[in-house]
């Protein structure tokens, strides 16, 4: 009979130990999970800026160049956010809705050609970051409208940057393609 009292408590201890250990993994992980998702968000962040300085570097090399001139840009992964290519108001754009309050919000920062503002949704607690691009100003440049897919853009591609001749004005025709 005394056997059976020692063998109930050990399962009842068993029993305990283990619900102590799922309600230990269950706080750490719920601490953890919002925090890796701010640091991922903030990567993603720092590599579409790095690649949006490589783009403006490949449109004025192109710019600058003679017709015919040519740069590919492979692979351009868009993992998260979306990236906009508006050939009317001659921007290039992406976009990002995050947790991650990464600046200050309603402050337009500049880091070389890269605008950057932060944007507080509907939503409490949740940004949209923005990164653009703006030629408007560039004077010698123009985008033509050569997108084979719609905006925008999700995924992995591969992007033109051509330069297709001179308009009227003498100014360079800058053509950005998606593959």
């Amino acid at each position: 009979m005394r056997r059976n009292k020692k063998g109930a408590a050990i399962w009842v201890s068993a029993v305990l130990y283990m619900a102590l250990g799922l309600v230990a993994i269950t706080l750490v992980l719920s601490a953890a999970v919002p925090l890796i998702n701010k640091i991922r968000d903030k990567n993603t962040f720092i590599q579409t800026k790095e690649l949006f300085f490589q783009m403006d570097e490949n449109v004025k090399k192109v710019a600058s160049e003679g017709p015919g001139s040519r740069r590919v840009l492979s692979p351009l992964e868009v993992s998260k956010g979306n990236l906009t290519i508006d050939t009317t108001n001659e921007k290039i754009l992406w976009s990002l809705t995050t947790n991650n309050k990464m600046m200050e919000p309603d402050i337009v920062f500049r880091e070389g050609p890269v605008n950057m503002e932060l944007k507080q949704s509907i939503i409490e607690d949740e940004y949209v970051i923005n990164l653009e691009l703006n030629y408007t100003g560039f004077t010698d440049l123009e985008f033509s409208e050569n997108i084979q897919y719609g905006n925008p853009f999700i995924g992995t591609y591969s992007m033109t940057i051509e330069h297709g001749g001179f308009n009227d004005e003498d100014l360079p025709i800058v053509s950005i393609n998606m593959i």
